[in-house]
Parts: structure tokens; sequence; C-alpha cells
């Protein structure tokens, strides 16, 4: 690749939050465009699964004038040569395109873009001083806890990101909450469990999300209307292996060994729900299980009644 063409790594983050934000800004992120960014961004030499996994804050919920304004400025102040402006505009439009259109509100945002990159490539002092300090500019670090941006909410998004955004929706609600802050993040903890197993096969039934509702309220006792916002955030969340291993072990950390020993069986019913169950769902729950610190006699009855009541998928 032309050096010049070549980014580094805090300009892909930065680019990184751009094409989430072009994608964001009409108001709502379709799969075509999720899709599409996601593979750009994992595709940069410079990005890490670290950053994409701190990136997701970004995907979470849409940005604000004021936050759209700010992560085009940080962008912009990171583009020093036409080459590093060139490898954007080539990724931005790709997202943009991605649905098959550019509509006004995107088209805005381009122009917006637009003059703002021009101040910053055309100046000679520009170039010249990435030439200069080139060592400097390319170690940078690629987040800042201290900025105005989503990069300081990352620590608090990455231990529980259903409660990060359950705590955001509930500003649009008009209901009160008799739980304590712990006891509503664990709850989220393990809701986001229960919807990451639910959603093994890419997609979460009726019936599945009527189950998860019921242990939601029955197992951890929440009143239908929290139980119903949590289920709403849950569907905006996509967790992967890697990440469930970390809520999985916060959720550890956070109960005893009978509120453990409840949780894992309410996973279990989940699993046996359709009576089918597939040698990727079996692994997901023993996964759980070593994460959960499960007995192994009650590792053995789960399993038991698994025999009893499934059937395995292509046995």
């Amino acid at each position: 690749m032309n050096a010049n063409l070549a980014g580094y790594r805090a300009l892909d983050v930065s680019l990184g939050k751009l094409l989430i934000t072009a994608a964001w800004v009409d108001g709502e992120v379709n799969d075509h465009e999720k899709a599409c960014f996601r593979n750009l961004i994992l595709k940069m030499p410079n990005i890490c699964m670290d950053d994409w996994r701190k990136l997701k804050i970004y995907l979470a919920y849409p940005q604000s004038t004021q936050e759209q304004e700010y992560i085009v400025k940080e962008f912009c102040e990171k583009i020093f040569i036409e080459g590093h402006a060139e490898l954007a505009w080539q990724k931005l439009f790709q997202v943009l395109k991605a649905d098959g259109n550019i509509n006004d509100a995107e088209n805005d945002f381009v122009k917006f873009l637009q003059n703002d990159l021009d101040a910053n490539v055309q100046g000679f002092l520009r170039a010249l001083k990435f030439y200069l300090f080139r060592s400097s500019i390319e170690n940078q670090n690629a987040w800042n806890a201290k900025s105005i941006s989503r990069d300081k909410f990352i620590h608090e998004f990455f231990e529980n990101p259903l409660y990060f955004l359950f705590r955001k929706a509930l500003v649009h609600e008009d209901f009160t909450i008799p739980h304590s802050k712990p006891e509503l993040q664990k709850v989220c903890l393990f809701a986001s469990i229960l919807s990451w197993i639910a959603n093994e096969d890419g997609r979460i039934s009726l019936d599945e999300e009527e189950m998860i509702f019921r242990i939601l309220t029955e197992t951890c006792g929440i009143s239908q209307n929290i139980a119903e916002c949590i289920l709403k955030v849950a569907g905006l969340i996509d967790i992967s292996d890697l990440e469930v291993e970390d809520l999985t072990q916060n959720l550890a950390d956070s109960t005893q060994v009978g509120e453990r020993e409840q949780f894992f069986l309410a996973i279990s019913k989940l699993i046996l729900l359709d009576r089918v169950i597939s040698v990727r769902e079996l692994e997901c729950l023993r996964s759980i299980a070593v994460y959960l610190n499960i007995r192994k006699s009650l590792w053995q009855q789960t399993m038991a009644k698994i025999n009893l009541k499934t059937t395995f998928l292509g046995a």
C-alpha cells in the first residue's frame, strides 16, 4: 500500500467513529450499513478487536448534533495529507451507499465533512507537520477518556452495556425504580446472557422473548414495565462470545452460589424451550457453567434433563 494512503491507529479509530456516525445520521442504522462498516473497520490494519469492542458504544445509540460535530472535528484533526482524506472518502461512501441510496440527511453530512476536511488537507504547513512529526502523530493515543465524546464512558459500557443503555432509556420512561443500582446491574447482566443464548441462531423468537420476560419478572422479581424496558434495550446490543465471558464473570462476582445456580437453571430452561439443542447451544451452556462456577453435580443433573427432554440437532 502507498505510504500516503496508509492510516495510523488513532486515525483509523477516529474513522471508525465517523463511519458509525455517518450510518446514524438519518436516525437509524440498518443491517446493510451495519454489515458494511463492520467489515470495513475490522479490515483496517491498525484496528484490533479491543478497538472494535470499544467502538460498539458509538453503535449503541444515535449521536446528538453536538456529538456528530465533535466526531467530525476530532477526525479532521487527524487528517494531515490528501492520502488520509482519500482513505476516509473511499470507506465513507461505501457505508452511505450500503442500503442503495444516499438520502438528504446523509448528503448534508457529507457536505459538512467536506468543508472541514478541505480546511485541513489544503495547507502546506499541515502536511509539513506530518512529515516532521510523523512518529509522534502516528503513536498518539487512539482513545481519550478526557474527551467530551463517549470515550470517557467506555469502561462503564464494557462492564455492563445493557445497564448502561437501560439507564439512558429511563430518561424517557415514566415509572419509578424500587431497586438499587447493584440489583439492576445484576439483572441487566443476567438479561444480557439470556439474550445472547436466545440469539445463538441469529434471531430471538417470540416464545424465547416471552420466556425471558417471565424469567426477569418471576426469577428476578422486577416489574413488567422494567422488564419490558430491559428487553427492548437488550435487542440493541450485539454481544460477542468474548464479551459474554466478561459479562458472565461480572455476574458471578456479584452473586452468591445459590443465586448463580438459580440463574443457571433459568438459562438451561431457555435452552430446553424448543426441545431441540445444537452442539453450539450446548457449548454456550457449558461456557456459562464454567464462568459461573457451577457445581459438577448441578451440571450433571442439567445434562441428564437435556438428554431426556431434547433432541440433538443433527443426531
